[in-house]
């Protein structure tokens, strides 16, 4: 099972970025770089996105991203 960044879209965390008590998984996203519990601890997840969009929506990985990645289509599975 994987999970959605709530700040960028992609589809591919591990865990989700916070449980059912709201403890953060301190997972790093690959896409946008956040950590969950430590930038999104007092920013939100709508500012942390517009600073993502604002940089050029690059992906943070040294891995790389997917083949058919595409910051855009991502987006768009944001629920918010």
């Amino acid at each position: 099972m994987s999970f959605a960044c709530p700040v960028c879209g992609f589809p591919g965390l591990d865990e989700a970025p916070r449980d059912e008590h709201g403890c953060a998984s301190f997972e790093i996203c690959p896409c946008c770089g956040i950590e969950f519990g430590y930038e999104d601890a007092m920013t939100s997840h709508s500012e942390l996105r517009a600073r993502w969009i604002a940089g050029g929506k690059r992906w943070w990985s040294y891995k790389g991203p997917p083949p058919d990645w595409d910051a855009d289509t991502q987006l768009t599975r944001i629920n918010e």
